[in-house]
């Protein structure tokens, strides 16, 4: 039997935190027209959600992830620790729980639920997207970035001005992370002999793309409130007047959204 340890590292909570938050700012933008309850469904339908797509990805990731050593060490299947039958019975379970709270919502919320919850599992398992070139990055834009947010935004039945494009920029946002990931796992790609578009188009222009979707991304989340284009100005000149390394203006991309964001939905 698995240990709980075990369980909870299948999750990934840590790793996961950031697309709740997602799903959280979200909710907190129809604090006064949805109810708590259906406030607090939606929210723990959100993290099983999340939770679910990091669970199904461990348990079809065996062959590439032993090939990167720090990948092995985060996943309990590849170590180990979770059979496959339990990861997949974990993941099972999530899904099912997720589905029905999302059920208990309105149709346009559970329509977009249950999509993301598709696209998150075909982008692991058979035909598994995230192997094949341009669909990996756009499949990981929706079931990541724009679906989350735009499934937290329906709760009250209805789709803001605002809402509507920040859904928009964090689908591109989440195409930069996704390209950003390729980045990292590269080496270990090329061994297991995986078609990803960074694989396809090389190092160069995939960072060129994490540069490009990144700050359209922010660009369109400050024409929400139309704060001066200074700022996304900046950004341009730290990424490559100031040529700072990759980590660093990451970083500073993953700071400037999240400030956006949390502007963008305090706003609305």
């Amino acid at each position: 039997m698995a240990s709980v340890s075990a369980v909870i590292k299948n999750l990934r909570p840590f790793e996961g935190r950031d697309y709740v938050a997602l799903i959280g700012l979200a909710l907190f933008m129809n604090l006064q027209e949805a109810g708590p309850e259906k406030l607090i469904a939606a929210f723990i339908a959100g993290v099983f959600f999340v939770w679910y797509a990091f669970s199904i990805n461990n348990c079809f990731d065996v062959d590439t992830d032993s090939l990167n050593p720090v990948k092995a060490r985060k996943n309990p299947v590849v170590s180990g620790e979770l059979t496959l039958k339990e990861g997949l019975v974990l993941s099972g379970l999530l899904a099912t729980a997720g589905m029905a709270l999302a059920f208990t919502l309105n149709r346009e919320a559970f329509a977009v639920y249950a999509l993301m919850t598709a696209l998150a599992t075909l982008y692991s398992a058979p035909p598994r997207l995230k192997a094949r070139s341009v669909v990996d990055v756009l499949s990981h834009g929706l079931f990541f970035g724009g679906l989350p947010f735009l499934y937290g935004a329906l709760v009250d039945g209805s789709l803001s001005r605002t809402e509507a494009w920040i859904t928009v920029a964090m689908t591109f946002y989440s195409f930069a992370l996704e390209l950003r990931n390729h980045l990292e796992d590269y080496e270990s790609d090329l061994k297991a002999g995986l078609r990803t578009t960074s694989v396809v188009i090389g190092k160069g222009k995939s960072e060129a793309l994490v540069d490009i979707f990144s700050l359209l991304a922010i660009g369109i989340v400050l024409y929400t409130f139309t704060l001066p284009v200074a700022v996304l100005s900046s950004l341009v000149v730290a990424r490559r007047g100031l040529d700072l390394d990759s980590k660093t203006a990451y970083r500073t991309f993953d700071a400037a959204m999240s400030a956006v964001l949390l502007l963008a939905g305090g706003g609305s």
